[in-house]
């Protein structure tokens, strides 16, 4: 019989080795529900859950939202002759007193019935499960996608705690087939410092300020925000006090999230249309200050917004979340 086209299938080995790259994940909350008996491996446990229940370890909580299957993602994003799309909605929440880095497309994958394998695919949704630093408290929130034969089944998504780790496995299955009543989530509560629009932190030798926010429905002719949307538009400014010059990424480094966790990379054809857009074209030099606005497109119906900005420091994690007014 002819395979499938496209999806990457591999057999399912139980966990003697290292584990898939990705960063170290757990954490346990007051809100946990109730979990399944976990099977006790040599190197730690395999636990079993369903949609819609939190599971945790020492450092995250984590919980399957809802899953959906279609060929189509977009006029542009069809799955292979054969295949379809597995889309999983993930809430993953950062429970310690540290920083923590999460990478949905490394800690995650999609396992069958048959025991094949199936590594989360290059395809997005509008709202991807993101890859980064966690702040205590904060939570990260989007879809994963997985391309598998449209007759697979007895679906799982496997999720890994201690991907690094390589003297600790620690993974939860869950039932994508099976939903737990309710379907529990996980809410964000930053322990970290917020500031206001007007506030300037500093770390590292750099300062960095939002020195305003506006919100529009269009930025000239052909930047237009589409009903229900809106470009939330924050004035920041970075200042490099360091002796050497600095590179800073809009992309890597700033984003806009939601109070539930979804986060916003700017939107290219807004920040074109700014007239005093944030010029990253070149480092920031030493005693320099660069100031510019970004462009979000969001939804228009969010609570709550932060602007977040990634110090980017891998030996000692750091971010900054500002509140902006809904």
């Amino acid at each position: 019989m002819t395979e499938p086209s496209t999806p990457t299938r591999r057999r399912f080995l139980r966990a003697t080795g290292t584990a898939a790259l990705a960063a170290a994940f757990a954490g346990c909350s007051d809100a946990t529900e109730s979990l399944r008996q976990p099977t006790t491996t040599e190197r730690g446990t395999d636990r079993r859950a369903v949609v819609g229940e939190v599971v945790a370890d020492d450092r995250l909580a984590m919980v399957v939202r809802g899953t959906r299957r279609t060929d189509s993602l977009g006029e542009f994003s069809d799955a292979g002759e054969g295949n379809e799309f597995v889309v999983a909605r993930l809430a993953v929440r950062n429970e310690s007193d540290g920083y923590v880095d999460f990478s949905g497309g490394w800690q995650t994958r999609v396992a069958d019935s048959e025991d094949y394998v199936y590594d989360a695919s290059y395809e997005r949704t509008d709202h991807p499960l993101g890859s980064g630093t966690l702040a205590p408290g904060e939570v990260m929130r989007g879809d994963t996608v997985y391309e598998v034969p449209a007759d697979a089944t007895g679906l799982v998504l496997q999720f890994d705690f201690a991907a690094f780790d390589l003297f600790r496995f620690d993974r939860v299955r869950v039932d994508l087939d099976s939903e737990a009543s309710p379907i529990a989530d996980l809410e964000q509560s930053l322990r970290v410092a917020v500031y206001e629009p007007g506030d300037r932190t500093t770390y590292g030798g750099l300062s960095v300020a939002v020195r305003g926010v506006r919100r529009e429905t269009a930025l000239g002719q052909f930047a237009e925000a589409t009903p229900g949307t809106e470009y939330v538009i924050p004035d920041v400014a970075v200042t490099n006090d360091t002796s050497e010059a600095v590179t800073v990424s809009t992309l890597l480094q700033m984003a806009l999230k939601t109070g539930t966790g979804l986060a916003y990379t700017q939107d290219l054809e807004g920040s074109a249309a700014l007239d005093r857009g944030f010029a990253e074209g070149s480092p920031v030099g030493p005693g320099e200050t660069r100031r510019g606005e970004l462009a979000y497109l969001v939804d228009a119906d969010h609570e709550r917004l932060y602007w977040a900005f990634d110090f980017y420091d891998a030996t000692d994690p750091q971010k900054a979340f500002w509140a902006l007014s809904p």
